[in-house]
């Protein structure tokens, strides 16, 4: 799914399934069994949350994660819930199960539910095509865009690279902004042919929602979900969060040690941006009920929300990731023993989540982390070995930490290196400049730096020298979100500059505004 490691630290965040994470799950993973028979109860699943309980605290302390939360439901009840930690490093306020953190991508598996929904009432069909409901939609290539359906929104087959164009929030595009970009996007694969995990067609799909309700995602997410669900500590906005004396702080790994995102980070809006793919705020206790909704038949406390055929079908495989994975619609479905697991995690930055489904045994779980790790996952495959009583190939746990410290060495490593080039002259670069798609832009000259500005919000990201006329784009506590590549006229005057994405593809040409000279 990644062609390769990723600088810019939200390509895995809200909005990812990491191809290390899917290795994590295949390594041991087994043709399932269909005879398994014994479900843990009484002191036996005492014993066994027991267990768990001091698992997740050492894997916590060793992880250096401020603080989790986890909740495990069984049936229709919640048979374990607890916090641990600290909501922020250094602080002592601690983690409960009433802690509210970033949820990210496991958000996508709610605006599938929408979709699921509409569905229901006959509003639209799966296998709808797009441009039936909504004409304007449109990606790069005619074809694709007359045959793509409804499914296809959520189903990671789009054609398009991964996490493409991702960086339009960065700059603080709005969501119709992101919905129109897609007619942009050249694609890199035969569409429904790979599978290919992007965020803006969820937007798409939250189009669809509100063009069929009159209301925004965040209303008919209020309505259809959390309220007959009875999730009053959920929320959608940053500023719900902020304002929450109950929610921690994410936070980054930076000059060697774990440290809290501030709020006027500003960059902290982007999963809201994303909202319908990445954007809810949640508490264990709170998506425990997602859990048991979606473990039962459409109905939650007596109350039809969904049909079990609509509830179900999001977990269908769509697109095959490799032998035992494949993405369904907001979910993931793995082969493993005994029993096939149905899962997503989700990563803002600086919070992460697992939200993880055994149907065949009427099992889920939830953990939320303030630190965006693979520990959760690892997690969560251990609880269903030890529910199961698996005996695990090899110690994941221990190999997902090797992992976490030598990608926090080579973190360290990076910071603080000088650059390789240093022009001579930058002030040649400085004016306004111009997209078809982006609008107004400028590089500015600032504090021996250049920055480009652009956007609503007229939000800057540093260029940093890698070789002449060439720049990498650096987002505060991102890293690297693109690149910019400047171009000479014949008489040697900038002329204009193209923006690319860290892999090098194209994204915008921006043509110098000479009426600046």
């Amino acid at each position: 799914m990644i062609k390769k490691n990723r600088s810019l630290s939200f390509r895995l965040a809200a909005l990812a399934v990491p191809l290390l994470l899917i290795c994590l799950f295949i390594n041991s993973s087994q043709a399932f069994a269909t005879d398994f028979m014994h479900v843990p109860d009484g002191s036996e699943l005492e014993e066994i949350l027991e267990k768990f309980e001091t698992l997740v605290e050492k894997t916590r302390q060793e992880f250096g994660i401020p603080g989790m939360a986890v909740a495990i439901a069984q049936g229709d009840e919640v048979i374990y819930s607890k916090g641990f930690g600290v909501r922020k490093a250094g602080g002592d306020k601690p983690v409960s199960p009433d802690t509210v953190f970033q949820i990210g991508s496991t958000s996508k598996a709610f605006t599938a539910a929408l979709v699921a929904t509409l569905v229901d009432e006959g509003a639209v069909g799966w296998k709808d095509t797009v441009v039936t409901h909504l004409p304007e939609f449109a990606m790069a290539d005619p074809w694709v865009t007359g045959a793509f359906q409804v499914r296809d929104l959520m189903a990671q087959h789009s054609g398009m690279k991964p996490y493409a164009w991702d960086i339009i929030s960065l700059f603080g595009y709005g969501r119709e902004y992101i919905v129109r970009s897609t007619a942009y996007i050249e694609p890199v694969y035969s569409f429904r042919s790979e599978f290919s995990y992007v965020n803006n067609l969820w937007l798409t799909a939250a189009a669809l929602v509100e063009e069929k309700t009159g209301k925004s995602w965040e209303q008919n997410l209020q309505e259809r979900i959390l309220d007959p669900l009875g999730m009053k500590n959920t929320t959608y906005s940053k500023k719900a969060l902020l304002s929450s004396p109950e929610a921690v702080s994410p936070h980054i790994f930076k000059n060697d040690e774990v440290v809290p995102l501030k709020g006027s980070w500003p960059f902290f809006d982007w999963p809201y941006i994303y909202g319908p793919a990445g954007g809810i705020n949640s508490t264990v206790l709170d998506m425990a009920k997602w859990v048991r909704f979606q473990l039962g038949d459409g109905s939650f406390e007596g109350k039809k929300i969904l049909s079990s055929q609509n509830l179900e079908y999001p977990h269908h495989p769509q697109t095959p990731m490799d032998p035992k994975d494949s993405y369904c619609m907001g979910w993931v479905k793995s082969d493993y023993r005994p029993y096939p697991l149905i899962w997503h995690n989700g990563e803002t930055t600086g919070c992460k989540t697992l939200v993880m489904l055994v149907p065949q045994l009427e099992l889920g779980m939830v953990i939320l982390s303030n630190l965006g790790t693979l520990a959760p996952e690892a997690l969560g495959r251990s609880f269903v070995d030890m529910y199961c009583g698996n005996t695990p190939e090899e110690d994941y746990l221990l190999k997902t930490l090797e992992g976490w410290n030598l990608s926090k060495e080579k973190a360290g490593k990076k910071e603080g290196t000088e650059p390789a080039y240093v022009p001579d002259d930058c002030s040649m670069y400085e004016g306004l400049y111009e997209s078809d798609f982006f609008g107004k832009g400028s590089i500015l000259l600032d504090k021996g730096f250049l920055w480009l500005q652009v956007g609503p919000l007229g939000r800057r990201l540093r260029l940093d020298p890698l070789k002449q006329d060439l720049f990498a784009c650096d987002a505060e506590d991102l890293g690297l979100a693109g690149m910019v590549r400047f171009e000479h006229t014949s008489e040697g005057q900038i002329s204009g500059f193209n923006m690319t994405d860290e892999d090098g593809d194209p994204v915008s040409r921006f043509v110098r505004n000479n009426t600046d000279q």
